[in-house]
């Protein structure tokens, strides 16, 4: 059963099935699909089924994003119709259901033929001779009788001795336990294995002119804190907080999959100029592993654990680990952000889903110019455009949800998915409250249109 379509890329046209335990994507021949494109990483990503039967798409977090109806995403749960574009390829979901494999049919029974055993044979066979072959008529006709007789006995003696052995046993068993919580009456409950996961990464970048340092620890306590210092430009910011535990077991599981504890040694350089230091520590469960890159250019599977690093410090704390970069580095960060959140601005009713990207670009500027004294022109025009795209959004919002409830009133199931998908488009941030209540309103529609 295929789940995609290849809409773009070199196998225009290929339906592809996914495998119940998942299918890996990217550059590299050893991932389960092999995509000839320069510009995927070599493990990029790879789709898999959940315990409920949904259907995931997630991204390693290395180079370039996987793209799903035109929004970035980490880990996104599809539905029939999306497009998911990695690089040049793109698929098209076209259905969501695991495949089941039929057992095979059972074998027909081998009938096995059983000796027939003569009644007067087995006598014949059973027969000892005492000296007492002398035996009266009388006795020999009533002889068969007898064995009948004790047979039927013997059967009923033996069934009651294991009835009674098994009511020996149980008694046994129960009178021991009794036994083991009387002399050790205050056992403590042992509470279930419960996964473990601690995080500490340091970056530190010195020169002749500067020393940039950050440095993130993340407890088992699910406690969180990041600190950043830039000795020139006299930034130093600390911000501490609770993760929630879902954040964080899926933290763990991306770093697993990104290869990090594949690398099995420290990859140490010199340079006379310049000091440049990667320090990651990560515990997960019974796995404890410390690597240490210095001055020299990180493995890939170090590149894409920073990478998740970098979107899970922005998500829980709004601090990149490239904020101690530069002032000018900054501004360029930020003059590009600008640049794509106007083209996005300007295109927002073209496509619905540029009002999210609009406004994820200028939040971007505007953090990115945060701790510049100096801040460019268009740093105000950032900030006005941003609360006016939001503004704009919510009464996009308004609506459209007003014109799904509409259709669902009038029971015009097919009009009210349109609707749905446009809001889907508008509204793609997860964190945000109406997210929920527009996938609650998709799943009863698509119930009414199978």
């Amino acid at each position: 059963m295929s789940h995609l379509i290849i809409e773009q890329g070199e196998a225009v046209g290929t339906e592809v099935s996914i495998p119940k335990d998942g299918m890996k994507f990217g550059r590299s021949p050893a991932n389960d699909l092999e995509l000839k494109d320069e510009s995927v990483m070599l493990f990029h990503g790879r789709f898999f089924f959940k315990s409920d039967g949904s259907l995931w798409v997630t991204d390693f977090g290395a180079g370039e994003k996987t793209v799903v109806d035109g929004v970035a995403i980490d880990e996104y749960q599809l539905k029939v119709g999306d497009l998911v574009e990695v690089g040049k390829t793109a698929f098209r979901i076209i259905n969501l259901s695991i495949d089941s494999e039929e057992d095979p049919p059972p074998k027909a029974p081998v009938p096995v033929a059983l000796p027939v055993v003569q009644d007067d044979v087995v006598e014949e066979a059973e027969e000892i001779d005492l000296g007492f072959k002398a035996v009266s008529a009388a006795k020999k006709g009533g002889k068969a009788h007898k064995k009948a007789h004790e047979k039927e006995s013997s059967f009923t003696h033996r069934i009651t001795q294991v009835l009674i052995s098994l009511v020996v046993v149980g008694v046994l068993i129960y009178v021991a336990m009794e036994a083991m919580k009387l002399s050790d009456p205050v056992t403590p409950n042992v509470a279930p294995h419960k996964k473990s996961f601690s995080l500490s990464y340091e970056r530190v970048v010195g020169n002749e002119k500067n020393i940039y340092r950050y440095k993130l620890d993340l407890d088992q306590n699910r406690h969180l804190k990041v600190i950043v210092d830039d000795l020139k430009g006299n930034r130093h910011i600390t911000e501490e907080r609770v993760v929630s535990e879902p954040v964080i077991l899926q933290l763990a599981s991306q770093i697993d999959e990104a290869g990090f504890f594949e690398v099995d040694a420290d990859r140490i350089g010199i340079s006379e100029n310049q000091y440049d230091l990667h320090d990651l520590t990560v515990q997960s469960s019974h796995w404890l592993q410390r690597i240490k890159v210095l001055n020299r250019r990180p493995p890939l599977q170090i590149k894409r654990t920073i990478d998740l690093i970098d979107d899970f410090a922005l998500s829980e704390a709004g601090i990149l680990t490239s904020f101690f970069k530069s002032q000018e580095e900054l501004l360029v960060m930020a003059k590009l952000a600008f640049d794509r959140a106007e083209t996005k601005y300007r295109e927002r009713e073209i496509r619905t889903v540029n009002y999210a990207l609009a406004i994820k670009n200028y939040r971007d500027t505007v953090f990115f110019l945060e701790t510049i004294d100096n801040k460019p022109a268009y740093y105000e025009k950032a900030e006005a455009r941003l609360e006016e795209v939001s503004e704009m959004r919510d009464q996009r919002y308004d609506d459209l949800m007003f014109q799904t409830e509409q259709a669902i009133r009038l029971k015009e199931w097919e009009t009210a998915e349109r609707h749905l998908k446009k809001l889907t488009e508008l509204i793609p941030e997860r964190s945000d409250d109406r997210y929920d209540t527009i996938r609650s309103k998709m799943l009863n529609v698509e119930r009414y249109l199978r």
